[in-house]
């Protein structure tokens, strides 16, 4: 099954958003792997558009920030519907 061309872009929009918030809370790529018990290159990867994210990663990463994943994700979408509108 091919992959919507808009996945992409909202998937990107997500990691924007989660960027945002990481930089918000004055963490580093560096602190949110800590957290996450993960490699810096892998925060990394993910933020540049190098590596999707799972929705379970997803999470985890929001948490991690400290931001409610629903919220984010909301915004998102919100802000999606108004570009479109």
């Amino acid at each position: 099954m091919p992959v919507s061309p808009a996945l992409p872009e909202l998937h990107a929009r997500i990691v924007a958003a989660l960027t945002e918030a990481r930089r918000d809370a004055k963490l580093r790529q560096v602190d949110l792997a800590k957290r996450l018990g993960w490699q810096q290159a892998y925060v990394s990867r993910y933020e540049t558009g190098e590596r999707m994210l799972a929705v379970d990663e997803y999470v985890a990463v929001a948490r991690a920030i400290g931001v409610d994943p629903l919220a984010v994700l909301a915004q998102v979408l919100d802000d999606e519907n108004r570009a479109t509108n």
